[in-house]
C-alpha cells in the first residue's frame, strides 16, 4: 500500500515538472516599435521583440499583408529591420510575427502606422466622364491626383482664373463637381497642389483639362435644289439644317434608307451635298441625320419629285386675251424657265428666270413649258369661233324655245275666245 502511494507521487511530480517546462517556453505576444513619420528616401529601424526562452525564433515583418523581411534571431535581443523608404507605398500599416524553430507557437504583434513625408509630384485630372463632353445640364466630376506628397492642399483654376466653392461649383479639396453645367462652363480646368517638405513649399499645377459643354443638334430639316442637268445626268442640292446644337454637327444623307455621303458643318450650320442623280423624274426619298456628340436626330423623308406642271389663268385660255402662266415645280431651283407656244402658222420659244408669265394668246394653238430638261402638261388655246360656237348654240336653243312658248300662249288664246263666241 505504501509503495502504490509512492508510484503516485512520483507520477504527479513529473507531470508538474513537464508543465514548468512547457510554461517556461511558452511565447508571449511580441511588441514592435518604430517610426510614425519618415522622410522620403530615409532608411529607418523596425524592432520587433517577444519574450521567451526558446533559444531561437524567427520573426518575420509585415506592410499590411505584404511579407517585408524575415530575421531568425538566437538571442533575447529584439530583431531590428532595416527599413527603407523609397516611395510613399513603403508607409502604411506594419506588424511583425514570431515563431518558435519548431513552429508549433505563432504569435503577432499589434500594429503601427507609418507615414512617409514626401514633396509633391505629379499632378494630374480625371474627369467623370472621360472625356468632358457634356450635354447641358449633364453633371461633371474632376478629380486631382498627386503621384505623391503628404499633407496636400488643392488650389483649382477656370481658365487660369482662380475659382472658389460655390452654389453651382462644389469644390471639396482635391474635387470640383458641378451638378448640372451650362455653356458658360465651357474652357479650361486646372488643379494647383501644395505642401511643405523640409521646410521648404511646393507648388505643382496640373496640365490643362478642356470641358466641353454642347446644345445636342435638333432635328433637321430638308431642302432639295436642281443645280444642273448634263447630258446623261443630273445634279440635285440637298440641305439639311438643324436649327439648334452646338457646332460642329455632322449630317448624314440617306436615299432611300442607303448611306450616300457625310457633310461636316464646322462654321455653318447648314450641311450641303452635291448629288449626282439620274435622268428621271421620280428621285426617291431622302433623309438626314444630324450629329454632334449626342444622340442622332433624324429629318423627316423628302420625297424629290422634278415633274413639272403648268397652270393658267383663265383657264382655259382665250384667244385674244390676257392669260398668266404658272409653271411649277415642287422644289428650289436657280435655273431658267423656257415657254414654248405652238399653233400652225407661228410657233415661238420665251426664257424666263420666273416661273411665272404674262402673255396675249393671239392665236389658237398649246402652250407648255419646261425646266432642268422636264416638260410640263399642255394647255390649249381654242379658237375664237370654236370658242363662241357653244354660246351661239345655247343662244339660238334659247330663242327657240321663248319663241315656240310665245306661239302656243297666243293659239289658246285664240282657241278661248272662239269658244266664248259660239256660246253666245
Amino acid at each position: 500500500m505504501m509503495g502504490t502511494y509512492s508510484d503516485l507521487l512520483l507520477l504527479f511530480t513529473l507531470t508538474q515538472y513537464a508543465t514548468c517546462q512547457k510554461l517556461a517556453g511558452q511565447l508571449s505576444n511580441p511588441t514592435i516599435q518604430g517610426p510614425e513619420r519618415v522622410n522620403l528616401n530615409d532608411t529607418k529601424t523596425i524592432s520587433c521583440f517577444a519574450s521567451s526562452e526558446k533559444p531561437s525564433m524567427l520573426y518575420s515583418l509585415y506592410r499590411d499583408k505584404t511579407l517585408v523581411q524575415v530575421q531568425n534571431v538566437s538571442t533575447s535581443e529584439p530583431a531590428n529591420f532595416s527599413v527603407s523608404f523609397y516611395s510613399q507605398n513603403d508607409g502604411g500599416t506594419y506588424k511583425c510575427k514570431v515563431e518558435s524553430d519548431d513552429a508549433m507557437q505563432r504569435k503577432y504583434s499589434n500594429s503601427i502606422n507609418i507615414i512617409v513625408l514626401a514633396p509633391v509630384l505629379g499632378v494630374s485630372i480625371t474627369s467623370v466622364p472621360d472625356p468632358p463632353v457634356l450635354k447641358v445640364h449633364d453633371k461633371l466630376t474632376l478629380n486631382c491626383l498627386v503621384k505623391q506628397g503628404s499633407s496636400v492642399t488643392y488650389q483649382w483654376y477656370f481658365n487660369k482664373q482662380e475659382i472658389l466653392s460655390t452654389s453651382s461649383v462644389k469644390i471639396n479639396q482635391s474635387s470640383l463637381v458641378i451638378d448640372h453645367v451650362l455653356l458658360n462652363n465651357t474652357g479650361h480646368y486646372q488643379c494647383q497642389a501644395s505642401n511643405r517638405f523640409n521646410m521648404t513649399t511646393f507648388n505643382v499645377v496640373s496640365n490643362s483639362t478642356e470641358v466641353i459643354v454642347k446644345v445636342p443638334a435638333s432635328n433637321p430639316d430638308i431642302f432639295v435644289d436642281v443645280n444642273f442637268v448634263e447630258k446623261d445626268t443630273m445634279f440635285i442640292t440637298i440641305k439639311c439644317l438643324s436649327h439648334e446644337g452646338t457646332l460642329p454637327i455632322t449630317y448624314t444623307l440617306y436615299k432611300n434608307t442607303s448611306f450616300v455621303m457625310d457633310y461636316n458643318a464646322q462654321s455653318r450650320r447648314e450641311g450641303q451635298f452635291i448629288v449626282p442623280v439620274p435622268y428621271t423624274d421620280k428621285l426617291g426619298t431622302f433623309k438626314c441625320k444630324a450629329m454632334n456628340g449626342f444622340d442622332s436626330k433624324y429629318s423627316n423623308g423628302l420625297d424629290v419629285d422634278l415633274s413639272v406642271k403648268l397652270t393658267s389663268k383663265p383657264d382655259p385660255p382665250i384667244q385674244g386675251h390676257q392669260v398668266t402662266l404658272n409653271c411649277s415645280v415642287t422644289y428650289q431651283t436657280n435655273a431658267k424657265y423656257t415657254w414654248y407656244f405652238v399653233h400652225s402658222k407661228e410657233n415661238s420659244t420665251e426664257s424666263t428666270k420666273q416661273n411665272q408669265l404674262t402673255h396675249v394668246a393671239n392665236h389658237p394653238g398649246r402652250y407648255y413649258c419646261s425646266i432642268n430638261g422636264q416638260t410640263s402638261n399642255w394647255i390649249e388655246v381654242l379658237s375664237q369661233d370654236s370658242s363662241l360656237q357653244p354660246v351661239t348654240i345655247a343662244v339660238i336653243v334659247a330663242v327657240t324655245a321663248l319663241l315656240t312658248l310665245v306661239l302656243g300662249l297666243i293659239c289658246y288664246c285664240i282657241s278661248q275666245k272662239a269658244h266664248r263666241c259660239s256660246i253666245n
